[in-house]
């Protein structure tokens, strides 16, 4: 009896399990955005609570939460931009988030890379292509009102400052470069 009650338990609790989409959406964008010399690229994928919360905690069984999900390219046109104290030079560069799975908290990386062949056709977004890690760091994610149910990216300039601003969901993600 305790193997019936187990497997009824089991198939109540079906609908509650995570949901992760197995079919490619088929209304992603790809957008744009530029300051002067530096141009921004993503695409504007849905909000999958479901990944994002396994790759924040480092927990589940989520195979697209166990790896990293580069989520803009920023190009370089005509002069560096610093990140950190880390000097990024004229070129292309894809910003990636790292999964916590050493229970650190997740990372930002800016990488040096051929960004042409990194947006699939996925529900998730793409790893980041190999390349010249410039600067990696703990991603300082701040809760944001109202959720977004798709992924933006703004970058605005003031004062010197660049500033790449993800959101994804109830999440914001700044990073500051300066000129």
């Amino acid at each position: 009896m305790p193997t019936l009650k187990l497997a009824v338990l089991a198939m109540l609790a079906l609908p509650y399990q995570a949901q992760v989409p197995k079919e490619p959406a088929k209304d992603l964008f790809l957008r744009s955005a530029s300051v002067p010399g530096v141009e921004l690229r993503f695409v504007d994928y849905h909000w999958q609570p479901v990944i994002f919360d396994a790759m924040a905690s480092g927990k589940g069984n989520v195979p697209e939460a166990r790896r990293n999900w580069v989520y803009a390219r920023v190009i370089l046109d005509d002069r560096p931009l610093k990140l950190e104290g880390k000097i990024l030079a004229v070129g292309n560069y894809g910003l990636a988030l790292w999964p916590n799975l050493d229970g650190k908290g997740m990372q930002v990386e800016a990488r040096r890379v051929d960004m042409r062949d990194v947006f699939p056709s996925l529900n998730a977004m793409a790893p980041v292509p190999r390349g010249e890690t410039v600067y990696k760091g703990l991603a300082p994610f701040e809760t944001q009102s109202p959720l977004q149910e798709r992924l933006s990216v703004t970058l605005t300039e003031s004062e010197g400052k660049v500033v790449v601003t993800l959101i994804y969901g109830d999440r914001r993600l700044p990073l500051t470069f300066t000129r």
